[in-house]
């Protein structure tokens, strides 16, 4: 595979992780092609809302982006945890002085990425069909007939990824069990910076402001996969489970306008001991799709896509530079996937047992928080 490299890395996927790493590298000085299968990568994504840890924001901080992130989101300042019957269970910061909590709606989140990383860094429509590799370098080829030369690729193509298959084999997702139907509608209760979870059996419903003036929920119930639902058919399932609820359950999904109204199924992936080989390796939902369950699956793309571009720049193999940054990612990532997958086991429980334990769990987690302890491992340094 001898000849000019097209870009040192070849990224395939625009999502979070693959945008993020196309950014971080460019800050390091090492230029990188992103490979988006979509022909409009700024209308590829639903209006969900994404909290953001101070994992990223540090890692935004970082990236010299803060300011222009601050600009599409707003602050999430504290949590309080409810019962279905109205019960406060505890309520705490949701980070310590000094640190930034942030909510932002997804396509938000992914215009701002767009609008940050080159033009001519992107090439849409571009699906991949397979890649190849030797020791001068990595041939990505698509499905249109293009092909591309590099030094690295990075296969940050989601859950469902073309390069993992490549790599790993083919396997479906594990499917958690659990539905989530999401709303996003405008309301003064976004100025006051909290998100408030509220646990039934078997039931979750839970909210935080992802605008100045607008807030995103999500209602998570126990069902079979659910994706073909639209409009007022969502909201009105909601309403019916979630009948009684304290309020303001029923009265934001009632105000929820039904062109944003959205639902999808919970899936996540085992973790896996290895994520790449020679020249290639996976990024974000690709080598660690994780439920929403602790709010780090963007989190730990953003958060992973930074530290592989400081691998790579500070190492000047970059077959050595993959693997060093797998042995650390993979440990870490695989304990965020086990920890959120039994979150979302204990949330939706509907056996007393496992419901006392994640709320018992929920008090000693806010007392900790309210101490300004709990959030050691997002304190990372980039």
């Amino acid at each position: 595979m001898a000849g000019k490299k097209d870009a040192y890395a070849l990224i395939v996927g625009g999502g979070v992780a693959g945008l993020t790493a196309a950014i971080a590298l460019e800050r390091c000085g090492i230029d990188s092609l992103i490979f988006e299968q979509a022909d409009d990568i700024r209308a590829s994504q639903l209006g969900a809302g994404l909290s953001l840890g101070m994992n990223v924001t540090r890692a935004f901080k970082h990236l010299g982006l803060l300011d222009e992130l601050n600009q599409v989101a707003a602050p999430i300042t504290d949590r309080e945890f409810t019962t279905d019957r109205g019960k406060q269970l505890g309520v705490a910061p949701i980070c310590p002085p000094g640190e930034l909590v942030l909510g932002v709606l997804r396509p938000r989140f992914h215009e701002f990425l767009v609008d940050a990383v080159r033009e001519d860094r992107l090439q849409l429509g571009a699906k991949l069909d397979r890649f190849e590799q030797d020791d001068d370098g990595v041939t990505a080829h698509f499905t249109d007939g293009r092909t591309a030369l590099g030094e690295v690729l990075i296969g940050a193509d989601g859950l469902r990824s073309t390069v993992r298959t490549q790599l790993l084999g083919s396997s479906e997702p594990r499917y958690a069990g659990y539905v989530t139907r999401r709303g996003v509608l405008e309301t003064e209760t976004a100025k006051d910076g909290l998100e408030r979870i509220f646990l039934g059996h078997g039931q979750r419903f839970l909210y935080y402001p992802v605008g100045r003036w607008v807030v995103y929920w999500t209602a998570a119930t126990n069902e079979p996969p659910v994706v073909r639902e639209a409009g007022d058919e969502i909201k009105q399932n909601v309403l019916k489970q979630f009948e009684g609820w304290p309020e303001p359950v029923e009265a934001f999904v009632q105000a929820t306008d039904d062109s944003k109204a959205f639902v999808a199924a919970t899936y996540d992936r085992d973790p896996v001991e290895r994520w790449g080989v020679g020249r290639v390796t996976l990024l974000g939902d690709a080598a660690h799709p994780m439920t929403w369950d602790r709010g780090q699956g963007a989190g730990q793309g953003v958060e992973g896509a930074v530290l592989l571009a400081t691998e790579l720049s500070r190492n000047g193999d970059p077959v050595a530079a993959l693997r060093a940054w797998e042995a650390k990612r993979i440990p870490r990532t695989t304990k965020i996937v086990n920890d959120s997958r039994r979150v979302g086991r204990l949330g939706q429980s509907e056996r007393a047992a496992p419901r006392l334990m994640h709320r018992v769990g929920v008090r000693i987690t806010t007392v900790l928080f309210r101490l300004g302890r709990g959030t050691e491992g997002l304190k990372v340094e980039y």
